[in-house]
């Protein structure tokens, strides 16, 4: 029968802390990529026509939106909008916009937005009161 020695007790109790320290770098990978990168899954319609992202810090004055949407009239427009709104919920102000009309369901669309660098910004999508809208729109902003 073999022993483990005194040192060998801990042999377990450092692997798992090993495991533990990789987890950990991996995690800390994953939050590193989720700061740049934010994936939105949005669907519109008349009672529900705009949708405000999560609030996140643009740091190289240029955030990029790509993704896919889909609209019930083929040619209807939907408003992509990089915003601020003030903590209140009155105010809202607009930094830049485009519009893309009708579908992107095969290809991609893509637009980079050029704005000052700060925090507390939100993308904006909205569908000017139409009947339904669908899309998912991928955000990336800059690395520092």
């Amino acid at each position: 029968m073999a022993t483990l020695g005194f040192f060998g007790f801990f042999k377990p109790f450092v692997q798992k802390m090993a495991k533990v320290k990789e987890w950990f770098h991996k995690s800390k990978a994953n939050q590193i990529t989720e700061k740049r990168m934010m994936d939105i899954n949005w669907v519109l319609g008349i009672e529900s026509p705009y949708y405000h992202s999560t609030k996140f810090t643009i740091e190289q004055q240029s955030v990029t939106i790509n993704g896919y949407q889909t609209t019930y009239n083929h040619s209807w427009p939907v408003k992509y909008s990089i915003v601020k709104i003030n903590k209140l919920g009155t105010s809202i102000t607009y930094f830049d916009s485009v519009v893309f009309y009708g579908d992107y369901s095969e290809k991609e669309f893509k637009h980079t937005f050029h704005i000052p660098s700060g925090s507390d910004y939100q993308l904006e999508v909205f569908n000017y009161y139409k009947y339904q809208s669908t899309g998912k729109v991928k955000v990336v902003r800059q690395d520092t």
